[in-house]
């Protein structure tokens, strides 16, 4: 009888860990779903308008690398709601970084490289280093 309870217990407190890894897993695929949906959302805003003028482009770095930094730059138009758009972008900054903490993401801690300028090349904006 002690046998039979015992080993219930051992899989009873299985289950229960296996239960929690997966639930851990699940929530930490849900918070990377949202932030590939947000930048998502961010690149469709800034890929909105056609590159014919780069004086009408501008770039902002964006992300958050575990140790510090942005995880790169994106250009955008002065034509969109500029505001609108560098607040998703720093929305997506912030909850990168809190996404990072909160599951304690590692990363190389090489700094992203400001491009100088942006230009337009066949429609598009491209970096200039």
């Amino acid at each position: 009888m002690k046998k039979q309870i015992l080993l219930l217990s051992t899989v009873i407190v299985l289950l229960f860990i296996v239960s929690c890894k997966d639930n851990h897993e699940s929530l930490k695929t849900e918070d990377e779903k949202k932030l590939r949906e947000l930048y998502a959302d961010i690149q469709k805003m800034a890929q909105q308008f056609n590159c014919e003028n780069a004086v009408d482009w501008k770039f902002t770095d964006i992300g958050s690398k575990a140790c510090g930094g942005a995880t790169g730059f994106i250009a955008y138009s002065i034509k969109l709601d500029t505001a609108v758009f560098l607040q998703k972008v720093r929305s997506y900054t912030t909850q990168q970084a809190g996404f990072n903490k909160k599951w304690g993401v590692v990363s190389d801690c090489s700094l992203a490289i400001p491009p100088k300028s942006v230009t337009c090349d066949s429609g598009k904006p491209k970096f200039t280093y």
